[in-house]
């Protein structure tokens, strides 16, 4: 397998955890407000700022690549069916987070060309 794919590799791992264990490890603990603030806060804080570096650093260390920065919009999709049991306002959460990761890894690939100059 070529760096590439093993760095895809890397985060898809990391956006498992992101988008499966930890919100299915929050939602195990149902009934407090503090457990909601948790969720809410890995939703819209945690979430968003892991995938714009993740894929800044996509783009800084291959390029732009549009089809591997819409791995997290895939892999949260796949997250709202399961974890978050179809939720519509999880849709929503999934393209902001597809418009994040096209953003970083514009943004990373900006930083690539720059340096080769």
């Amino acid at each position: 397998m070529q760096k590439t794919g093993y760095r895809m590799l890397f985060h898809i791992a990391i956006y498992a955890v992101l988008f499966f264990v930890l919100p299915l490890y929050y939602r195990s603990h149902p009934g407090t407000m503090e457990d909601l603030g948790r969720m809410v806060m890995l939703l819209v804080m945690i979430c968003p700022a892991a995938v714009f570096i993740l894929s800044g650093e996509l783009g800084y260390r291959a390029g732009f690549l549009p089809l591997a920065a819409l791995l997290p919009v895939l892999l949260f999709t796949l997250s709202v069916l399961t974890v978050f049991e179809g939720q519509v306002t999880g849709f929503v959460y999934s393209a902001a987070y597809g418009v994040i990761s096209l953003a970083g890894n514009a943004i990373g690939s900006f930083f690539r060309k720059r340096r080769r100059k």
